[in-house]
């Protein structure tokens, strides 16, 4: 109805105060996020990319070749006595079974 403009008089006095406020509260808001960059912008820096030393990965390797689907609570042992976060171990595991699997595939043809 407000872009058709077939609002009453009254429905229009009721709406000025709100889409007067409405920009102002837009460059408060815009002003806040502007006085903290840092705060409101964590969530959207990407990770950065973890890489593991040959050690380790020599470690997680014969892991691998032992066990290449182990338990999470297997996978937070491994990743506590390499120093390593959980994730990182959990995510080297399925992109060994990836790689394993791309080899395997490949050979095929």
């Amino acid at each position: 109805r407000f872009e058709s403009l077939t609002l009453s008089h009254n429905n229009m006095v009721a709406l000025k105060p709100i889409l007067e406020a409405w920009p102002e509260e837009a460059e408060r808001a815009q002003r806040e996020k502007l006085a903290k960059p840092e705060a409101d912008s964590t969530g959207d820096k990407k990770r950065k990319r973890t890489s593991i030393a040959a050690p380790e990965k020599r470690s997680l390797e014969a892991y691998f070749a032992v066990q290449p689907r182990p338990s999470s609570e297997k996978i937070a042992a491994i990743a506590e006595k390499l120093d390593l976060k959980k994730n990182v171990v959990r995510v080297w595991f399925c992109n060994q079974r990836q790689k394993q699997k791309r080899m395997k595939f490949s050979a095929a043809y």
